[in-house]
């Protein structure tokens, strides 16, 4: 028998699945960390994720003699479409074994989710925006699969660029050797110099999560506000973010830099929860979520990922943003320092953001990963 047939996600039965064909898929991916089941079953339940109420989604599994062997997503984001107005659709969470007749009969079925809803082309992977995971891995196979990033195996960018998806846009990723960093010292010698401007770094804690996470939310969406794609991150979504990270985050890791009481700039680093997962295959109950904090909390993480640094326009090629920003990556090189960790991945940047990367390399830093947004115009 060789029945392939693709259903749509709209049951507990089909969530269940949805998280089995990744594993399916992911089998032969040594690098590959199951992601928290509970994440997933959150993501695509309306009554806990606003995105989900608020756009047009539709996961779907591929089946073969009733044993699920791939997956996907198609989305409409709204919140897109009325910014860019380009008629592009999305797909995301792609996951299959290496057969070109699943990710055939995937992408045939997301293609036409997204053409009945009006979509001219496809664009993704996003899972399920540019916000979340973004970009599949296309260099690094042999790089650790870091939090909240895209790993995969090459045969997954085969098998779509036959379908005649191109490549859109390319997003790096950069790793910092903890110890081989002189920035800190650079920094604080610079800081001390004659007209250096006065700087204040201010940092979360728990106590004051309540009230600083609304200016981390706006300095997010303003310095990112002009990237490729970019929609404003909602407050409610921003939240549910929130909670997910928080349990394994240290909210002191991030921190907001202000000149003369504005804020400028915002760095994060956070703990590569991934390596704390391996071995849990995605469940954290009953004994799982124990462990996930002894291994990050107490044992501490090899490794960091640092998802956000920008300065707010208003400040850009400025003195002050520049003092500002180096100051809170500098910080950050100490806190990982302090706290033992060896790497911390800076990703992910756009290929066309040439100041960004060219400021990571100084650290210095090494170009470790790629993920690579693919399009293609629908007929």
């Amino acid at each position: 028998m060789n029945d392939l047939k693709i259903v749509p996600v709209v049951d507990r039965r089909g969530i269940e699945w949805f998280i089995a064909a990744a594993r399916r898929a992911q089998a032969g991916n040594p690098r590959w960390i199951e992601p928290v089941h509970d994440e997933i079953r959150m993501t695509f339940n309306p009554r806990r994720t606003p995105f989900m109420r608020e756009n047009a989604i539709q996961p779907f599994v591929a089946l073969r003699d009733g044993d699920p062997v791939g997956r996907i997503v198609a989305t409409v984001d709204r919140q897109h479409l009325a910014k860019f107005n380009d008629g592009s659709g999305f797909f995301g969470f792609i996951d299959a074994v290496d057969d070109h007749a699943v990710f055939a009969a995937l992408f045939g079925e997301a293609e036409r989710f997204l053409k009945s809803h009006g979509m001219t082309r496809a664009r993704g992977p996003f899972s399920l925006t540019i916000n979340h995971e973004s970009g599949l891995l296309v260099h690094g196979f042999d790089e650790p699969h870091v939090i909240r990033t895209n790993h995969a195996p090459p045969y997954y960018a085969r098998h779509i660029e036959a379908l005649g998806y191109v490549k859109a846009m390319d997003l790096l990723a950069y790793v910092c050797r903890v110890a081989e960093s002189g920035l800190p010292g650079r920094v604080a010698r610079v800081a001390r110099s004659r007209g250096a401007p006065r700087i204040e770094f201010h940092s979360l804690s728990l106590w004051n999560w309540g009230r600083d996470f609304k200016r981390v939310l706006a300095l997010y969406n303003d310095a990112w506000s002009d990237n490729a794609w970019a929609t404003p991150l909602g407050e409610e979504e921003a939240r549910l973010i929130s909670r997910m990270t928080l349990p394994v985050c240290r909210p002191s890791w991030i921190r907001i830099a202000t000149f003369e009481g504005e804020d400028v700039a915002i760095a994060a680093q956070i703990p590569d929860a991934n390596e704390a997962l391996k071995g849990l295959q995605g469940k954290l109950w009953p004994f799982g979520f124990a462990r996930l904090l002894w291994r990050i909390h107490v044992r501490g993480a090899r490794m960091t990922r640092a998802p956000i640094t920008g300065v707010a326009k208003k400040w850009r090629n400025t003195k002050v943003a520049a003092f500002a920003l180096s100051g809170l990556v500098a910080r950050s090189i100490e806190d990982a320092r302090k706290a033992g960790v060896e790497e911390i991945e800076y990703s992910w940047m756009l290929e066309t953001n040439t100041a960004a990367l060219n400021n990571v390399r100084s650290l210095p830093a090494r170009h470790s990963r790629t993920f690579r947004v693919y399009e293609k115009a629908l007929g």
